[in-house]
């Protein structure tokens, strides 16, 4: 479990968040969201968006248009300057970005992406693989916020045994795979061959996999699919808006890591959550950092006090110390 800390100018208020051991996220390409849900032609991606422990995001968006700088703002909350699909003209960077906060935080993380030839590659495309789709390679080695070459593995390295994932782990198909190239019949029947054992381990072993697109099919709206399938995810559809920055925002709270760019200022999500039960907490407010602006309701004897109980409602108290 992990609270989030959110709120205006006066007052945080607090979200609980569960704490996978492993999210792994896949990022398919290039289609909107009445394209996929309801569609007859992707049968597996709307099995997890009507899954007992799935959570489709009726409202969720890209953030740009065309793929590269999806990718980028989903990784690292910025575009760094990147607005087109071509190779960036200055790399590595070396803005936060989701998986040097892990890293340096003593978690763990790993990009797998289909077709990759080699650890660590670097160079634009091979086969049906393309640079443009692999955010974490323009970090790899980088003096500030960078990390080893071992980050950036091809999907063959992807375990079999999933208590060997890393804390997060992306996985981008090939061109063909991710729709992208190829039809959405291809794309939902590579999830299903690729992804579903994860899903069904997932369900059971405290882990959550996040189904996403980069962008639409370049309409204005940029209204994507995107699915939650784990443990402790509260079957459901939820109309609030969200884009990348929300998702890594959550990522990012979930796992106590410094916020990347654009996610500082995004609501992490918190309303698709299984409640964790039978937990108390005693936390002085203070501890919160809260705006110091007045009049505020809070001071340093102020106490606040959370019940989760069992039956999943919330009880939450402030009063005084003294």
């Amino acid at each position: 479990m992990f609270l989030a800390f959110f709120g205006g100018s006066n007052i945080n208020v607090f979200a609980i968040l569960p704490a996978p051991d492993h999210i792994v996220i896949v990022i398919m390409e290039n289609h909107g969201y009445n394209q996929i849900i309801g569609s007859s032609s992707a049968p597996y991606i709307n099995s997890l968006a009507n899954d007992p422990l799935g959570a489709l995001f009726t409202n969720s968006h890209g953030t740009a248009h065309p793929s590269q700088p999806n990718y980028l703002m989903f990784y690292s909350g910025s575009n760094q300057g990147v607005t087109t699909d071509n190779l960036p003209t200055i790399f590595p960077f070396t803005a936060v970005n989701l998986g040097a906060a892990l890293i340096n935080s003593g978690k763990s993380f790993v990009g797998y992406s289909e077709d990759l030839p080699s650890v660590g590659y670097n160079g634009v495309s091979y086969g049906n693989y393309v640079r443009k789709h692999n955010p974490w390679v323009n970090w790899q080695e980088s003096p500030s916020n960078g990390y080893p070459q071992s980050v950036n593995q091809p999907y063959t390295s992807f375990p079999t045994d999933y208590t060997y994932l890393p804390t997060v782990s992306f996985i981008v198909p090939n061109m063909i795979h991710d729709m992208h190239d190829g039809t959405i019949q291809q794309g939902d029947a590579w999830l299903h061959d690729n992804i579903n054992n994860f899903v069904i381990w997932a369900k059971t072993h405290n882990s959550l996999l996040i189904l996403t697109f980069d962008e639409d099919n370049f309409t204005v709206p940029n209204q994507i699919p995107t699915i939650f399938v784990g443990q402790y995810v509260l079957a459901g559809s939820y109309s609030d808006y969200i884009n990348h920055y929300n998702i890594l925002r959550t990522i990012e709270d979930i796992y106590s890591v410094p916020r990347s760019g654009a996610a500082n200022t995004a609501n992490p999500i918190t309303n698709c959550w299984i409640p964790v039960t039978g937990i108390t907490n005693n936390t002085i407010a203070s501890e919160y950092n809260l705006d110091q602006n007045y009049p505020n309701p809070f001071n340093p004897n102020t106490i606040i006090k959370y019940q989760v109980a069992a039956n999943g409602f919330t009880t939450l108290k402030v009063y005084s110390s003294l």
